[in-house]
């Protein structure tokens, strides 16, 4: 039994949910959309946001399955299949069904606000059904569906409920290679095995322009290259809890795994730039752009997670917060980001400013809801199936020095 705390990898998962809010502040000021998302964007724009928005596109989602896998795993090994089920239908299933009748309507009026206001100067909360129809004319030319409906950024705790029915399977992959269990954990801590999983991730890739994805996994009906692709990470995040020694040889290797993302990360953008610039009419462009872009996901993934476990796996009152809140900052987000860019678009402002704004309003929004109505509340245990009480991190960190700095006789 998996007794061991994950510090490291709890901060880490709750990094990958916080992080939304830069990636999806950083969409509203890029200069240029992917191609399979040609929304309008705010016309004080940079293109450091295009930068910024693709490389957290190229790990976050991946690096959170991965660890979404492994936690599952450890869950399992705790409460058993059926046990793990009920858990997660009361914390994923549950609150995706409570969101798409809350946080969803209001994030897609927010959003078609932006987009509108991005578009035609217009600044209505109502949308103007002349101009909705003209936008989503131009949507659709671009080749983008206006007419099926989708999840918003709540399609991760969709796609989570389709892995949790690969639980049979991911436990039977794991009683099945227990044979070989000496040899696979030699193997999962070479660092010649990266490439190995980068290959195969490419290949999920090769479904995308540019080997990025941008495409089909919001919608309502399942996209299929997607659930290949997102799946692959959880499946090989709950075998890594299988094999958990392997860990141990990530933190030693971080500067190895930076070095190499330095030279990846670039090669990966020119290459899906020069893709996505062929309109899919070469094959030596594509080829080179999911390789690239396969490589490069596995090697940010090698080293957030050799990060985490290295600097943070431990006891911290940031590291508690951040894990506890996190949940709730992804969901309400969303909306909030939308808000906010929506009620700037109407002043000329430099890009950075107004992206530093959208950060911290939404931030600070998402913070406080969390601290003063949801952590001991009934929401918290509809969320977490429990109650915080949890004080500010700069407080409890401030207490503890000063405990920490007293003499054993003031403290016993």
């Amino acid at each position: 039994m998996d007794e061991r705390r994950y510090y490291g990898l709890d901060a880490l998962r709750g990094g990958m949910m916080v992080l939304g809010i830069i990636l999806h502040g950083a969409m509203f000021y890029v200069v240029t959309s992917p191609p399979t998302l040609p929304i309008p964007t705010d016309r004080n724009n940079a293109l450091v946001f295009d930068f910024i928005t693709a490389f957290i596109h190229s790990f976050r989602m991946p690096t959170f399955f991965v660890l979404a896998g492994f936690f599952t795993s450890l869950l399992v090994e705790k409460r058993g299949i059926s046990g793990t089920y009920r858990d997660r239908a009361r914390r994923v299933l549950a609150p995706l069904a409570a969101g798409i009748v809350t946080i969803l309507p209001l994030t897609g009026l927010l959003w078609l606000d932006f987009m509108l206001s991005a578009r035609f100067g217009t600044h209505d909360f109502i949308p103007d059904r002349q101009a909705l129809r003209v936008l989503g004319e131009e949507l659709v030319a671009q080749g983008m569906p206006t007419d099926l409906p989708g999840f918003g950024h709540l399609w991760f705790l969709y796609y989570l409920c389709f892995f949790y029915l690969l639980i049979p399977l991911c436990g039977f992959l794991a009683r099945s290679t227990a044979r070989f269990e000496e040899r696979i954990r030699r193997r999962l801590a070479s660092p010649f095995l990266l490439p190995v999983f980068g290959l195969y991730t490419a290949a999920t890739l090769w479904p995308y322009h540019g080997g990025q994805v941008y495409e089909g996994f919001t919608l309502l009906k399942p996209h299929v290259p997607s659930l290949l692709y997102y799946g692959s990470f959880f499946v090989l995040g709950y075998l890594f809890h299988r094999y958990r020694e392997f860990l141990k040889s990530l933190p030693r290797r971080v500067h190895y795994w930076a070095m190499l993302a330095v030279v990846l990360f670039p090669l990966a953008l020119y290459a899906s730039h020069l893709d996505n610039g062929a309109h899919g009419t070469s094959f030596e462009f594509h080829l080179g752009a999911v390789l690239a872009n396969g490589l490069c996901t596995w090697t940010l993934i090698y080293l957030f997670m050799g990060s985490a476990l290295r600097f943070f796996d431990r006891e911290s009152p940031w590291i508690l917060y951040v894990s506890q809140s996190s949940y709730w900052v992804f969901l309400v987000h969303l909306p909030l980001v939308c808000l906010a860019g929506w009620w700037l678009v109407q002043f000329d402002l430099p890009a950075v400013l107004k992206f530093l704004l959208v950060c911290g309003f939404t931030a600070s929004a998402a913070l406080l809801t969390f601290h003063y109505w949801v952590q001991r509340t009934w929401v918290s245990v509809f969320l977490h199936g429990r109650r915080f009480n949890l004080d500010w991190p700069w407080r409890e960190s401030k207490l503890m020095r000063q405990l920490a700095a007293q003499p054993d006789s003031e403290t016993s």
